[in-house]
């Protein structure tokens, strides 16, 4: 398999926080011919290995989704649209063909 884009959440807490939970369902959401080319992981500042995460990106808000260490939503959800729009400009060819079936689909 292709290798994988890598998609991280940056939250407070996904469970306590209900703009870090739409913001990780964001990505979780997506559909499962698109997730199989997604690694995504919730980073919480709640954890050393979180604000670690948080710094390395240079985080200034939350929750945050970046893609391939871009910070790409900053305290915004994206729709579903924007997310493939997002998604898409990162992605290996592999994932770009996933992406453009979901499309189609839509009509």
């Amino acid at each position: 398999m292709s290798e994988k884009l890598v998609v991280d959440v940056l939250t407070l807490d996904a469970v306590q926080c209900a703009a870090c939970q739409y913001m990780f369902e964001a990505i979780s959401a997506l559909p499962e011919n698109i997730r199989q080319h997604v690694e995504f992981k919730e980073w919480t500042i709640k954890n050393p290995e979180g604000i670690n995460k948080f710094l390395e990106l240079n985080g200034k808000v939350l929750p945050t989704i970046a893609i391939k260490g871009e910070l790409i939503f900053e305290s915004i959800i994206p729709t579903f649209e924007e997310l493939l729009d997002a998604l898409e400009a990162k992605a290996p060819e592999a994932l770009k063909a996933e992406i453009a079936k979901v499309r189609e689909q839509q009509g």
